[in-house]
């Protein structure tokens, strides 16, 4: 019976420490834009400081946007959503398709920076998250919290809209959207027109680098 009574304060305290635990595991999320506006504030001042070599040097420039989103950037739910239903079918695919996909991601965005202008470019402005979406996002209520920010260059000014997401216990990058071009639906609809043409999936997913170029290629010569 003391035993049982001196157990009792220790089983209690035990509750206790769990719950704290769990509290602490489960902390208020700090809304994205401040994520948002680091990395690209960050990317914009490397352009900046390098922009003439990058020009001549495109290669440069994706290698700095590499280092700096491949962290932030979810890439096994982008690459889910490019191979759309046939992600369903082979689960390991979407793993190697990862990879491959990653790169022609970074070089897209690069490139849709390096074409924006060739004088200095700043962030105009960055939309606020709203409290009451934020605690959407918390309730599983929605999926992604988009991020408007503009791009000011010397002539005008370029809207990109980040959809992020809360992962591995920070935000990360789920898509993102250039004057009005969407990149991961861009994708999807090449990869299943590439599927259509190979007829293989598995041979899609392990050339896309190459069918990308080609295809890239094909439409700088029209």
């Amino acid at each position: 019976m003391k035993m049982v009574k001196s157990v009792q304060p220790f089983l209690i305290a035990l509750a206790c420490l769990m719950m704290a635990a769990v509290s602490y595991a489960a902390p208020v999320l700090q809304p994205p834009e401040e994520e948002v506006k680091k990395i690209t504030t960050e990317l914009l001042d490397t352009f900046n400081k390098n922009k003439e070599q990058y020009k001549k040097n495109p290669d440069g420039f994706f290698k700095e946007v590499d280092r700096l989103l491949s962290p932030v950037v979810a890439f096994d739910q982008v690459g889910r959503y490019v191979m759309g239903k046939y992600a369903h079918r082979n689960p390991d695919q979407v793993v190697k398709f990862e990879s491959e996909f990653k790169d022609s991601l970074i070089r897209f965005y690069g490139k849709a920076l390096l074409s924006l202008d060739d004088t200095s470019l700043i962030i105009d402005s960055v939309d606020k998250t709203s409290p009451e979406l934020l605690k959407k996002y918390q309730e599983g209520k929605t999926s992604r919290i988009p991020v408007k920010m503009k791009i000011r260059t010397s002539n005008s000014t370029v809207e990109i809209f980040y959809s992020m997401v809360h992962v591995d216990g920070r935000w990360k990058l789920r898509n993102v959207t250039i004057e009005g071009i969407n990149i991961a639906k861009q994708f999807q609809s090449q990869f299943a027109d590439a599927v259509d043409r190979h007829k293989k999936v598995p041979y899609v997913v392990e050339n896309w680098t190459a069918i990308m170029s080609s295809s890239t290629d094909k439409g700088s010569k029209k």
